[in-house]
């Protein structure tokens, strides 16, 4: 499923801006459990829309179906499950420690905090 989707990805040659605004769009979801300003999350993600809908209309003028084709493409990856997401990218940089401990550690450990293969160096 998920190298499905990346394909038809390549298949929009999707830019780094637009990477980016959909990076972002994914980020500020208000599905996360325990959200404390879920107006100030929807906000940012109407931002991230925004900014991308007009990036696509002003660089891409001959494809009006473009914002729309990449929105589309979200449903999809959201179902690839986040240990297939650890496994490809995040494995070989911090091993077998589950990501969400790294991020809790991370936020509770402020600029203390050492990367996991940073400690055979």
């Amino acid at each position: 499923i998920f190298q499905e989707q990346v394909e038809k990805l390549k298949a929009l040659h999707v830019d780094s801006a637009e990477y980016s605004c959909l990076k972002a769009i994914v980020l500020f979801t208000t599905d996360a459990c325990g959200l404390s300003d879920v107006a100030h999350i929807e906000g940012l993600q109407e931002k991230s829309q925004c900014a991308l809908e007009e990036y696509c209309r002003t660089q891409y003028p001959n494809q009006p179906t473009r914002f729309g084709k990449l929105l589309l493409r979200l449903p999809s990856l959201r179902t690839v499950s986040s240990q297939v997401i650890e496994q490809l990218f995040f494995v070989r940089l911090v091993g077998k420690t589950p990501i969400e401990t790294l991020i809790r550690d991370m936020l509770l450990s402020g600029s203390s905090f050492s990367w996991p293969y940073m400690s055979t160096m």
